[in-house]
């Protein structure tokens, strides 16, 4: 049977609850299923190449492939939508990538789980910019802020819980767990969707397909996250299959871009970017990705690579940031549209800012409670963040075009992580062979201080039975592990600054935002009747006074 809902657009009183609320589960549940794959292998990798046969370049497709189909399918997710309808795309989509999760457990050659981690990225992107609208139609427009708090957290939470799943699984099973699990949640999900999902509401206007904006997409984003991920492996332009990624990727994005921006019926209409506010929704929600990504990428790989932490005390760790996250952005959902928006911004960019110092002045003897504050902090910094950008960034396009607007901010977040990654990856492995030759060189001046304490090593380990060469030999190689740990040590510490300067960005995108009843319900409260004119009414975006009169009844009502 299909659903259907009538929709006014200026006064859009949401669903019904009756169908809000199991709506609101499913597009939830389908948001954090999709992102704690994202993250649940990092921690398998290991058992993963021994079962595979795989080196260790070879396993880091397995992630790499899952994020390609993710930020491949996230910008075609309007025109699939479009074109057989969002209830079969969304509900079809759950099911196939169910699917694929079965396969990925049952693969037996690396190609084979590097091909459904692929497949499993494309199916599972329609989870989330559909989720994200299907949220935004489900809520009054004055609740706008906590839908999107609600997705937030489900996009949030998942690649925090990944590690923790994926590392009490291989813990405790063996790797093909980690997809195993997706297979009873997928069939629910997929129940639940077929039967609360509803199609889109509004006329949609069947368009030709723009196959060469499809070509281009899928030549320049995989050859931009190939020229970033492998560069460094492959000694950048001294390989031609860098070289070759460099060129197509330089060559095909922009055209893309051009192609979008001029053709009648664009796969992405990337026109919407002239809503100011979704421009700079979309460009903090690219920086947050990069934050939000980076910092989970660092502190784990910090942990376990420095510090000798397993994978399951990795993800224990990293539990009471996520809390603090999902428990701050159902606060600044739920006061959206009651307290100014910028000041909650402004708060978040100082919490992520205070984290990141607090970790970069970490040392090797650190505990665990070492990260706990650092932690809170960044996971609060980011509530604070977060729910304001999207809810700002979407606050002001008319209903009819949230479903690009969605796809776009999507898009951007998942692009900021992944290419945030990349380049992280890269700036590591630079920055720890940077570090190594100027630790090296200034032990070159105390050489003599050096051999003393090497001697003083090495007459220790002959006091336990090794003879002297054995002992100078233990004695120089634990010096050198000592020298690699302070080179890596100086490497994480210069990436979280590297991070923080990125989020300090994030605290000047404030001004660009336009200015909504959600960002400044003060003063848009006592707005004049429509006709009225006056100095509140001015500061209502041009030809926007019908598109707040529903919001601003229901605040003066409360007041």
């Amino acid at each position: 049977m299909e659903m259907t809902v009538s929709h006014d657009e200026d006064n859009h009183p949401g669903y019904p609850l009756k169908l809000r609320i199991p709506l609101t589960l499913t597009a939830i549940g389908a948001t954090l299923i999709e992102t704690i794959d994202s993250t649940v292998v990092n921690v398998g990798l290991p058992k993963m190449m021994g079962g595979l046969d795989a080196t260790v370049d070879e396993i880091a497709w397995v992630i790499t492939a899952y994020s390609i189909g993710n930020v491949l399918m996230i910008p075609m997710t309007r025109f699939v939508s479009d074109r057989i309808g969002r209830k079969y795309y969304f509900t079809g989509s759950i099911l196939l990538f169910t699917i694929f999760s079965y396969f990925c457990a049952t693969s037996t050659s690396l190609f084979m789980v590097v091909l459904f981690r692929l497949l499993q990225g494309i199916t599972g992107a329609a989870f989330f910019a559909t989720s994200q609208t299907l949220l935004i139609e489900a809520f009054p427009r004055e609740q706008i802020g906590l839908a999107n708090a609600l997705f937030a957290v489900g996009i949030s939470l998942g690649p925090a819980l990944g590690p923790v799943v994926g590392g009490y699984l291989v813990y405790h099973e063996t790797w093909p767990w980690m997809f195993y699990i997706n297979v009873p949640i997928g069939i629910v999900l997929t129940m639940m969707s077929w039967k609360f999902v509803p199609n889109s509401p509004y006329a949609i206007e069947k368009e030709k397909t723009d196959l060469w904006g499809i070509v281009l997409l899928l030549t320049g984003i995989p050859a931009l996250q190939t020229f970033l991920e492998d560069g460094q492996r492959f000694d950048w332009f001294s390989s031609p299959l860098i070289r070759s990624c460099f060129v197509i990727w330089v060559v095909a994005l922009p055209m893309f871009i051009v192609r979008e921006l001029f053709a009648r019926h664009p796969l992405i209409d990337l026109r919407v970017l002239k809503n100011r506010s979704l421009a700079a929704g979309s460009l903090g929600l690219f920086l947050l990705g990069t934050v939000y990504f980076g910092t989970l990428f660092t502190v784990p790989f910090m942990g376990q690579s420095l510090l000798g932490w397993n994978p399951l005390k990795t993800g224990i760790i990293l539990l009471p940031g996520i809390l603090g996250f999902a428990f701050v952005s159902m606060l600044v959902g739920g006061s959206m549209g009651k307290a100014p928006l910028f000041p909650v911004l402004t708060g978040g960019v100082v919490m992520v800012e205070l984290s990141l110092y607090q970790l970069s002045t970490i040392s090797p003897s650190a505990g665990p409670e070492a990260f706990f504050w650092p932690l809170m902090f960044r996971g609060m910094g980011l509530a604070c963040l977060f729910p304001p950008i999207m809810t700002l960034a979407m606050a002001t396009l008319p209903r009819q075009m949230v479903s690009s607007g969605a796809a776009i901010v999507s898009m951007m977040g998942q692009l900021g992580g992944a290419l945030g990654i990349a380049v992280l990856t890269t700036m590591m492995q630079r920055l720890e062979q940077v570090h190594r030759n100027y630790l090296s060189a200034n032990l070159i001046p105390s050489r003599l201080i050096l051999n003393d304490q090497e001697n003083q090593l090495a007459g220790l380990l002959s006091m336990r039975g090794m003879s002297w060469d054995q002992a100078k030999k233990a004695a120089i190689a634990m010096i050198n592990q000592r020298l690699d740990g302070q080179s890596m040590l100086l490497t994480f510490s210069d990436l979280y600054v590297i991070v923080g300067g990125v989020a300090l960005v994030l605290g000047f995108l404030v001004f660009l935002f336009e200015k909504t009843p959600l960002s400044h319900p003060a003063r848009f409260r006592k707005q004049p009747v429509s006709g009225e004119t006056g100095p509140v009414a001015e500061t209502i975006p041009s030809g926007r006074q019908s598109e707040w009169k529903r919001p601003l009844e229901v605040m003066e009502d409360s007041s």
